[in-house]
């Protein structure tokens, strides 16, 4: 009897379950892919160029992204909040961010373009996030705000949207090379009930749909955040859309700023050199 129950779920739910996600992909497939083990990487070939997925894209949504911008992002919202937080003294040293950046952190124009980056005193990845909390504790004595929190989202998207139109410029040369292949791996990594990883959707069937939503691509994955979500109906980070996917390959969820999230958030930025930040965003 537990035989061929056994027999049952290996032939029905497992491929069912990948099938749900890419519309397209078989058992022989699954079963073939699936060979990842340790610190290698699956190679994977692209579904489609860029151009070629922004073709789809615009046949399949029309302009109804370019209405959505015309009407306002709420997003935008948490602006004028940042920019008082930023101005704001806090803490046991009575600083605030204004107080080593200039009125209205205005110096930090230009800042958000090289993050994440190695930090050689956290031996790690330094996220915008986790430096303006790091600026709170040692530089003006106060608390760390908590991660997707109302301010701290609010202070990070104000800050970051100083470098809007600003190329991404990270590093991954010296000590940050090993953190960047180990988000890589991170990001090829298959996991979860359904055995799925990051790269499976956005660079094998980037393009396909899942369900009624088109799969992106990593060009413009980092771009844009903090950013509303029509999902969440708020707004949130990068870190949050890891831990989503992360939960819908029924993976466990790392804490937000652990370290896997924050090399993850390396390795995606990195491709994404050369693209402009534009803060907010906003996202289906």
């Amino acid at each position: 009897m537990y035989k061929k129950i056994s027999i049952l779920l290996k032939t029905l739910v497992l491929p069912a379950a990948v099938m749900l996600v890419t519309g397209t992909l078989g058992v022989g497939t699954w079963a073939q892919a699936a060979t990842q083990s340790g610190n290698k990487i699956e190679k994977l070939t692209p579904s489609m160029s860029y151009a070629e997925y922004q073709k789809r894209y615009e046949k399949y949504y029309g302009d109804f992204t370019a209405q959505m911008a015309e009407e306002g992002n709420p997003a935008e919202f948490l602006l004028d909040d940042g920019k008082d937080l930023a101005n704001k003294v806090v803490g046991s040293k009575g600083k605030s961010c204004a107080s080593c950046h200039g009125k209205d952190a205005l110096q930090l124009k230009g800042a958000a373009t090289t993050f994440p980056k190695y930090n050689a005193e956290l031996k790690g990845i330094m996220t915008f996030p986790l430096q303006i909390n790091t600026c709170r504790e040692k530089q003006m004595g106060a608390k760390p705000l908590k991660y997707e929190s109302y301010d701290q989202l609010a202070l990070t998207m104000y800050i970051k949207s100083l470098s809007n139109g600003m190329p991404i410029k990270v590093s991954i040369d010296g000590p940050a090379r090993p953190f960047y292949e180990k988000g890589q791996v991170a990001y090829y990594k298959r996991q979860g009930q359904l055995n799925f990883s990051c790269a499976i959707c956005h660079v094998q069937y980037a393009g396909y749909k899942a369900r009624s939503n088109l799969i992106s691509n990593n060009k413009h994955h980092a771009d844009h955040w903090p950013c509303y979500r029509l999902k969440w109906g708020k707004t949130g980070s990068l870190q949050r859309r890891f831990r989503g996917c992360l939960k819908n390959m029924r993976a466990k969820k790392p804490p937000f700023q652990s370290e896997e999230l924050r090399n993850m958030e390396l390795y995606l930025t990195y491709l994404n050199n050369g693209d402009l930040i534009q803060v907010p965003g906003m996202r289906m």
